[in-house]
């Protein structure tokens, strides 16, 4: 089995399902090499993800995923090889935490309006971690009965178009790049086709975010077209940057992901991160 790199996976300790050890267990099964554990919002797995990967003989790195501000679709940022116990970091991660569980307990008030009733203690028990995000609020909307599908409850009611949609706290682009940089990590613009913009803007928010202090570019993503990953290459090769590539894996059978593959059957290439791997 040949060799890839995934920089790019969620733990149980945000919206994931399988625990910071599982995902190592499952890479090494997969022929992984080299993994990014890149929760939202937290880096309270990063330190049993590293050493057990250690003890497994995997290159395991500590990574963080942040949410920017974004105009309609979604700017992520990747900090990866993030240094866990970075105070100012850690600051504007319970800042945002604080700002999740505001968010949540407003939506579940707007869910009650509609005939939707789910309480906190189902919701935090659907988590189990420490982020509690709305794909848990659309796992208890599917056990309910409200919706058939995780896809569904983000239409219906979760996204910015959804009936009970609230915004929630979050920095700018260049000021995520800026902190994730400054807690020593390798920042990458995540599943850049999220950001619901053309190439021509594309370019020219890498060339703003680069100014910054990016240095990558997650060319390797789910859903992401042949045209899109061209694309995106030929923009990293222009601006010296480094192609990345992630499953954005979350739990066996969510959205067809499997760690160190991009695309049902399709292995992420092994790239190499300057510093790191």
């Amino acid at each position: 089995m040949s060799l890839r790199n995934d920089f790019h996976v969620h733990s149980n300790e945000s919206d994931g399902q399988l625990s910071p050890e599982m995902l190592i267990d499952a890479a090494i099964g997969n022929g992984v090499s080299a993994i990014a554990l890149c929760d939202h919002d937290t880096t309270v797995g990063a330190r049993r993800f590293t050493l057990y990967g250690r003890s497994r003989g995997i290159t395991a790195l500590s990574g963080i995923e942040l949410s920017a501000k974004w105009r309609g679709g979604n700017c992520h940022l990747l900090g990866i090889g993030v240094d866990d116990c970075c105070e100012p970091l850690e600051a504007v991660l319970r800042k945002t935490r604080e700002s999740r569980d505001r968010r949540n307990a407003l939506i579940l008030e707007k869910l009650a309006e509609l005939g939707i009733n789910i309480s906190h203690e189902q919701l935090r028990s659907e988590a189990g971690g420490e982020v509690v995000a709305r794909p848990h609020i659309a796992n208890a909307l599917i056990k309910g009965g409200y919706v058939k599908s995780v896809q569904e409850a983000f239409s219906a009611y979760l996204s910015h178009e959804g009936l009970a949609y609230v915004d929630r706290f979050r920095l700018e682009p260049a000021e995520a790049v800026n902190l994730l940089r400054d807690a020593g990590a390798f920042v990458s613009l995540a599943h850049p086709r999220q950001m619901s913009i053309g190439n021509s803007e594309l370019f020219d928010t890498l060339i703003a975010l680069q100014k910054a202090g990016l240095q990558g570019i997650e060319v390797y993503s789910p859903d992401t077209t042949d045209e899109q990953i061209h694309a995106y290459k030929e923009m990293a090769s222009a601006l010296g940057i480094t192609p990345t590539g992630g499953s954005d894996f979350h739990a066996s059978g969510y959205g067809g992901r499997t760690i160190g593959y991009y695309r049902e059957g399709v292995p992420i290439p092994e790239i190499k991160i300057p510093g790191l791997v």
